[in-house]
């Protein structure tokens, strides 16, 4: 490899590998468990049907499709859930005003979104766009990236990354994820695009408390979390062998696997959460996310068929 191509690689891994730190959420991690096994991709055959074409995002999908309450599907063209939109050429921005938005909630920290602006199309009405802040301001973000692209994260900090208890436990950012559910059902926040930096974990639990709401299945929420491992796995390989090279020896493939992609634990324990504190599911939906009767009928009218 020559050293322009070696710089650029080394260039862009960095930036990537940044942008993946950046996205690991550390705040209140529980006592990690050793989880083992290669990521799981489910076979999907309608997810080329989710994706709406753009050519310079990675992991950017429709939710629609999945059976949720009373055997009603979630329509298609209203919820799309995706990965950093700051690489958008003219083609993609097209095809992101074809899709008619109204709103897009970038679930990003205010660094990595001054890091990479979203590239959104000029429209009319405009989109309006929208923050959530459901992340850590105690991280430190530029050291977080360095030590994660110098193999200097031990294998027990890796693995608190998989874990998503603290959406479910910390009541701010279980109020705050309830207050984005309900706007879901006010006028005009539909057809929504929402969004982190690389569309899998803070993205992923949103798609899946959105889709619990809706009725669906707890297999299927999980089905379309782990998609994110079948829409990354080009990256994840391209990139696995240069971070364990620089790794300790304790940190195993498998283990960076599910860190760069997502892993089935994260969502197991979210939902083990839930059930714990709440009684249920349904539960959280209602008492911790703070989702009435009303709000929920209005969800389930306006995103079911």
């Amino acid at each position: 490899m020559s050293s322009a191509s070696g710089n650029e690689v080394a260039g862009a891994m960095w930036y990537w590998l940044s942008a993946l730190a950046i996205a690991l959420f550390l705040s209140g991690c529980a006592a990690p468990v050793v989880v083992s096994g290669r990521t799981e991709s489910p076979a999907s055959p309608s997810h080329h049907q989710r994706s709406p074409g753009l050519k310079n995002t990675i992991n950017t999908r429709d939710l629609g499709g999945y059976v949720g309450a009373e055997g009603r599907r979630v329509k298609w063209g209203l919820l799309y859930r995706s990965d950093s939109l700051a690489q958008l050429d003219d083609a993609d921005l097209e095809i992101l005003k074809g899709l008619q938005l109204t709103t897009v909630t970038d679930l990003r920290s205010p660094s990595e979104r001054q890091l990479a602006p979203d590239r959104l199309p000029q429209q009319s009405p405009a989109l309006k766009v929208e923050t959530l802040a459901i992340n850590n301001p105690a991280v430190d973000i530029a050291d977080l990236g360095k030590r994660f692209y110098a193999g200097e994260v031990s294998a027990a900090e890796l693995r608190k990354f998989l874990d998503r208890r603290p959406y479910i436990e910390d009541p701010v950012l279980r109020s705050r994820w309830g207050a984005w559910v309900r706007s879901l059902a006010e006028p005009g926040a539909l057809p929504q695009i929402f969004h982190c930096t690389m569309g899998k974990d803070r993205t992923g639990f949103a798609a899946a408390i959105v889709l619990l709401t809706l009725g669906v299945s707890k297999a299927d929420v999980m089905s379309d979390f782990l998609l994110s491992n079948l829409y990354l796995e080009d990256k994840i390989e391209q990139w696995l062998p240069h971070i364990q090279a620089r790794s300790s020896p304790d940190v195993e493939p498998e283990l960076l696997r599910q860190v760069l992609g997502v892993s089935r634990y994260s969502l197991e324990s979210a939902f083990a959460a839930m059930e714990a504190q709440y009684g249920s599911v349904e539960g959280y939906i209602e008492q911790g996310l703070g989702i009435d009767a009303g709000t929920r009928s209005r969800l389930r009218s306006l995103l079911l068929e």
